[in-house]
């Protein structure tokens, strides 16, 4: 019985909230996003106290077969303001890149992910992808 009440009592969760630091690491490897809610909202918060300049983050989310093809595209001469990304059909959601102490909601619709399909959310500030990245669940 716990767990039938468990799924009703999480069923509405439509948010999350992911912490990064100056020691460019998310705190949250996998987002689970309820297929059902019409808007999810993911609140990226950096607690470090470095500019986004110099130690920003973003969260960017893809298929993760399209991972080293997006990756591939990073460079500081697209800038801060696009999250160092060409536009590219395979991001499908984006949200700017923030530095120490700020922070951002993503609001995405659930709608445009697909059951069945990987995804992986990451940080497109150059060279932090390697190793700010995790999976995205529907």
């Amino acid at each position: 019985i716990s767990l039938i009440f468990s799924h009703i009592v999480f069923a509405d969760v439509c948010s999350v909230e992911i912490q990064s630091s100056d020691m460019m690491r998310y705190d949250k490897k996998i987002i689970n996003v309820n297929h059902s809610c019409k808007s999810y909202k993911i609140f990226l918060k950096h607690s470090g106290k470095l500019p986004k300049n110099v130690m920003g983050h973003n969260l960017v989310i893809i298929k993760t077969d399209d991972l080293n093809n997006v990756t591939s595209k990073i460079s500081m001469a697209h800038g801060l303001n696009k999250g160092y990304l060409p536009d590219m059909s395979e991001v499908i959601f984006k949200s700017e890149v923030i530095g120490g102490g700020e922070e951002t909601i993503l609001e995405i619709n659930p709608s445009k992910l697909t059951k069945g399909v990987d995804y992986t959310f990451f940080c497109s500030f150059p060279g932090h992808f390697a190793i700010m990245k995790g999976k995205i669940k529907i």
